[in-house]
């Protein structure tokens, strides 16, 4: 721009030489700075510039390389900012999600999004050059000034004034993406410098000399509107340097190179895990809460010694060696820096040790739970959230999960003291209540009953959950299922966590635990690994699953209780929350529950015994059971310890029942041919249940989405073992789909009443819409009176094309939803496009045995009622259920 220029005589002779110069100088260092920029944002893991300021520059280099400049070194310069660009535009696609989680919308399209951008800047650069140059009518055209062999139109105008509103939009932009951030991500000193200086050769001081020497040409320079734009951008990038400096004191640099935002207010600004819900597994600088493996001998000395236990340890009934699982450590972890932790921890026994007087510190810290189910008999508030709840972390003193260490250790030394002085010791609760001290009564299982430990399940059972004031059926108390006196290692995956009636349950010095949690985003795992580890919680470590682009929850259940003599494999229906196990709040006065249950929910169960080599089995050898739960802990990343362990037992006895899994994440070819619906497709195929003429659903849910007639179909269709992509199949078939869910009256009457209702979801809007399936509804009611229902069951009856009944129940996480099950479509090509699926979910398919199918007395049109399900599972809710009628299903939407 301005190469074809012919000044006056009275311009210097030296004016195209310092032009050339100047804009040389400026272009160069813009150049640097692209290629910086680029660098930074793969290393940190984010992306450099806002997306209106990429789609602004992307689409001016565009604009002008293909249409304003004429000169070849000018469209030399403009072709090499597009391509240097096209690094940056990478970054925002590659790791633009990192910065979104709070909008997952925008982190699943940012890609499209930018692309939006960049088109509609293409589009409205391109009118405003087109109507600037216009040959016949250019915009203030001057003398000296020549485009296209022809004297008038002004391309130095023109840039001057796109390129400098670019600059102070980038300017402006990029200072309020760093306050926001409150990271350095994508930025540096030098990118500063070189953008900074750059800006002021290609613009302040080229078109400042343009003006100075050939004014009558360039009195725009100086208009009122000029003056404010280039004084405004010096002026923000002169603020955003000293917010780069403030905010590079205090950010976090994780080991993956992520950049968080440091200290307590920025780490308060962002959601913490859904800890009442809760998620790439990268670790921070320093590694998870870690216990050493079992034959690091000195590891596990130090660590029993600051802890004041004996070794070695003294247990009743000492174990072989070859029955020990340690799941809690991975190979690749840092022994240095765990060395350290111990240390760290043998020095604060010492001190607590010497100390006069015990402090009597509550260790878990009252409110860092997720935010409880009220009910309405108990008198509290109404219960707003069904969502995980934007609490903020916990204060440093008391650490992950509101556990302090030191609080611990100084209550154990207490305890110590006491039993040496006292010949009788007592029985006591490693960890301590924060408000009323815990009687007896606050741990249900207190003399568990001798058989606890045996294979009480070695073919598997569904029972229902215990509710507290109901008659004992087919039910289970949560203690039963942990069989607490033997388990050593439990793994529990869970949406939703109640931290203080959690430890309770488990206490961390007896019972190695690891946790799969959901954490949306790298920077809040990192966030809360950062918090585990300063708790030092002994016998404790936490999973996050990958959650990136368009997962948004972890929603499964799941349980992997270890004993010396078996593995317990538990999928239950509920979270680890305390109303979902069929217990209720406390009377603060005397201590008891009074209350009757509000909640229920479903469990399936198996005992597998070890394997009787005592070896470690391969993937191989497992049943499809056993195959499909290997697959999703390995996808879920938990480590190959935990992998191992479940390899040292036997799965023969799963033969006969199907692990049903989603997988988070986009899926195609094998891959997505054994998940999600396709996997509930082929679970069915691979236990012989096909090959059907028709077949009856009832599906009870605690949330629906937005469900479609279609989506009823494809469930249906994969259901039959057919595939479920494109169902060739009649509206007709949805008559034989029930859709079991509370009807706002049910609700309203039950014995939580609305206040415990937060925890079933259904919005307004997915009900009212056309595509909805009205007709399939029924009202949900439980044969327990006033209990409310979080089961997620699917019970299938019908008849193969040969007339042989079948029927199966489906126990798991999955509600009625895409993002439990997937989307998929066949493409305009024809071929099958990817499985998406939001959710990560668990679940087992059980068939009813062909003994108690054979004894039925069906005419050749039925299919078995559903009492064929007695004996294997106990059906919870009344059917076969009101239609809704005039009725509405409650809404709530989290």
């Amino acid at each position: 721009m301005g190469s074809n220029d012919v000044p006056p005589p009275h311009v210097p002779a030296s004016y195209h030489a310092m032009c050339t110069l100047l804009l040389g100088t400026g272009g160069l260092l813009y150049t640097v700075t692209y290629v910086l920029m680029t660098r930074q944002s793969l290393r940190d893991r984010t992306y450099a510039m806002p997306l209106f300021s990429l789609g602004f520059n992307f689409a001016w280099e565009i604009v002008f390389a293909l249409y304003v400049a004429e000169a070849l070194q000018e469209k030399t310069i403009f072709v090499i900012w597009m391509i240097i660009d096209v690094g940056l535009v990478y970054a925002v696609v590659k790791h633009g999600a990192n910065e979104w989680t709070h909008a997952p919308v925008v982190g699943r399209h940012i890609g499209k999004i930018l692309a939006g951008f960049v088109m509609w800047w293409c589009w409205a650069l391109y009118a405003v050059s087109s109507w600037w140059v216009d040959l016949e009518h250019p915009v203030n055209p001057k003398d000296g000034k020549f485009y296209r062999g022809l004297v008038g139109a002004d391309t130095t105008e023109l840039g001057f004034w796109t390129a400098l509103a670019a600059q102070v939009v980038l300017s402006c932009l990029l200072l309020a993406q760093i306050s926001v951030r409150g990271t350095s991500g994508g930025a540096s000193y030098a990118i500063w410098a070189t953008r900074f200086v750059g800006s002021l050769f290609g613009l302040n001081l080229y078109y400042g000399y343009c003006w100075y020497v050939w004014r009558e040409a360039h009195e725009y320079f100086m208009h009122p509107l000029a003056v404010c734009f280039w004084i405004t951008w010096p002026v923000a990038d002169v603020a955003y340097l000293a917010v780069l400096r403030s905010v590079k004191q205090t950010e976090i640099v994780l080991k993956n190179g992520r950049k968080i935002r440091g200290g307590k207010e920025g780490l308060g600004k962002r959601e913490p895990p859904p800890v009442r819900a809760t998620s790439t597994n990268d670790s921070l600088t320093c590694p998870d809460i870690d216990m050493a493996s079992s034959d690091d001998e000195d590891l596990n000395r130090a660590i029993a010694l600051s802890m004041g236990q004996p070794w070695p340890p003294e247990t009743p009934g000492a174990k072989s060696e070859s029955n020990v699982v340690d799941l809690i450590s991975d190979e690749e972890d840092g022994d240095e820096e765990l060395r350290q932790a111990i240390a760290l921890s043998l020095q604060e026994s010492e001190a607590a040790a010497s100390e006069a007087k015990v402090a009597g510190k509550p260790i878990m810290a009252s409110g860092f739970h997720p935010s409880q189910y009220a009910s309405k008999s108990l008198g509290d508030g109404p219960q707003t959230e069904a969502t995980p709840a934007a609490s903020q972390p916990p204060d440093a003193s008391s650490g992950f999960l509101g556990l302090d260490r030191k609080a611990m250790e100084q209550e154990r030394l207490a305890r110590l003291g006491k039993r040496k002085r006292d010949p009788s010791p007592e029985a006591s609760s490693k960890i301590a209540k924060p408000a009323a001290p815990s009687s007896s009564k606050d741990r249900i299982n207190k003399t568990p009953s001798p058989a606890s430990s045996a294979l009480q399940y070695p073919q598997g059972t569904i029972k229902r959950t215990w509710a507290f004031k109901h008659p004992r059926t087919n039910d289970i108390k949560l203690e039963e299922v942990l069989q607490l006196p033997t388990l050593s290692i439990a793994v529990l995956s869970s949406w939703q966590w109640d931290m203080d009636w959690h430890e309770t349950k488990l206490d961390f010095y007896k019972i190695k635990q690891i946790w799969i949690m959901s954490a949306k985003g790298e920077d809040l795992q990192e966030q809360w690994r950062k918090e585990i580890k300063e708790s030092r919680v002994p016998n404790f470590k936490a999973v996050f699953p990958p959650m990136g682009g368009q997962i948004m929850n972890m929603h499964s259940k799941l349980m992997l209780l270890f004993h010396s003599t078996h593995l317990r494999v538990v999928i239950p229906t509920a979270n680890m929350m305390k109303l979902e196990w069929g217990e209720t709040e406390k009377d603060p006065r005397t201590g008891e529950s009074w209350q009757p249950a509000v909640l229920e929910n479903s469990v399936f169960l198996i005992d597998l015994p070890r394997r009787e080599d005592a070896k470690v089995g391969k993937r191989e050898e497992l049943t499809k059971f056993g195959k499909g739960l290997y697959d999703f802990l390995e996808a879920q990343e938990v480590g190959k310890n935990v992998l191992e362990g479940m390899l040292k037992f036997d799965f023969s006895e799963t033969g006969n029942i199907a692990f049903v899994h989603s997988i988070g994440g986009s899926h195609t070819g094998k891959a997505g041919a054994s998940t999600g619906l396709p996997g509930l497709c082929q679970a069915v195929r691979d236990l012989n249940l096909h090959d059907v003429k028709y077949l009856e659903l009832d599906y009870t849910a605690a949330s629906l989405g937005a469900v479609k007639r279609l989506f009823l179909k494809q469930i249906y269709s994969a259901a039959c073992g057919e595939s479920s992509v494109a169902p060739n199949l009649p509206d007709k078939v949805l008559e034989r789909i029930r859709i079991f869910f509370p009807t706002n009256e049910t609700v309203v009457n039950s014995t939580g009443g609305t206040d415990c209702g937060g925890i079933i979801t259904f919005s307004r809007s997915h009900y009212d819409s056309a595509e909805f399936p009205t007709e399939c509804m029924r009202d949900h009611k439980s044969t327990r009176p006033g209990v409310l229902s979080h089961s997620k069951l699917l019970f299938a009856r019908g008849r193969k094309k040969d007339g042989t009944p079948i029927a199966w129940v489906y126990v798991g996480s999955a509600n009625i939803s895409e993002s439990a099950w997937g989307s998929q479509k066949v493409l305009k090509t024809g071929s099958v496009g990817k499985l998406n699926i939001r959710n990560w979910e668990s679940g087992v398919v059980v068939p009813v045995s062909e003994e108690k199918l054979k004894g039925l007395e069906l005419e050749d049109d039925q299919v078995p009622p559903m009492s064929v399900f007695e004996g294997t599972m106990e059906v919870p809710f009344e059917y076969p259920g009101d239609k809704y009628g005039d009725r509405k299903p409650w809404f709530f939407k989290g």
